[in-house]
């Protein structure tokens, strides 16, 4: 299989699971927000990419115990990198780290948003 192949292979992969994310985050964590960043948001996805997601959602639960809860319910079948914060900790990220501007904000897709 030729390295196009595989990245072909690899879309299909990522994009069903993201499916699979997107619906069961909006079934039982019940976020406000979620957003895709990275290659898959760009279209540049290679053999080896991952899934980026910015979860937003209120929460007094400290912000590794958010991550630890949203991957136990999704239980990923590749790799994934979440971030989840409150709606005020995303407002100051987004202020202060040119990183959250430039390539989540600008660059990345919003998959949901409660209406």
């Amino acid at each position: 299989m030729t390295t196009d192949e595989k990245a072909v292979q690899r879309h299909a992969l990522l994009e069903a699971e993201l499916t699979r994310y997107v619906k069961q985050l909006q079934e039982v964590y019940h976020p406000e927000r979620i957003l895709l960043f990275g290659s898959l948001a760009s279209g540049r996805v290679g053999e080896w990419s991952d899934i980026d997601l910015v979860i937003i959602k209120e929460s007094r639960q400290k912000f590794l115990d958010r991550i630890r809860e949203v991957m136990h319910l999704l239980q990923p079948r590749v790799g994934v990198d979440i971030l989840v914060y409150t709606p005020e900790e995303f407002a100051q990220l987004s202020r202060e780290r040119p990183f959250v501007r430039e390539e989540i904000i600008a660059k990345g897709k919003v998959l949901y948003e409660r209406k």
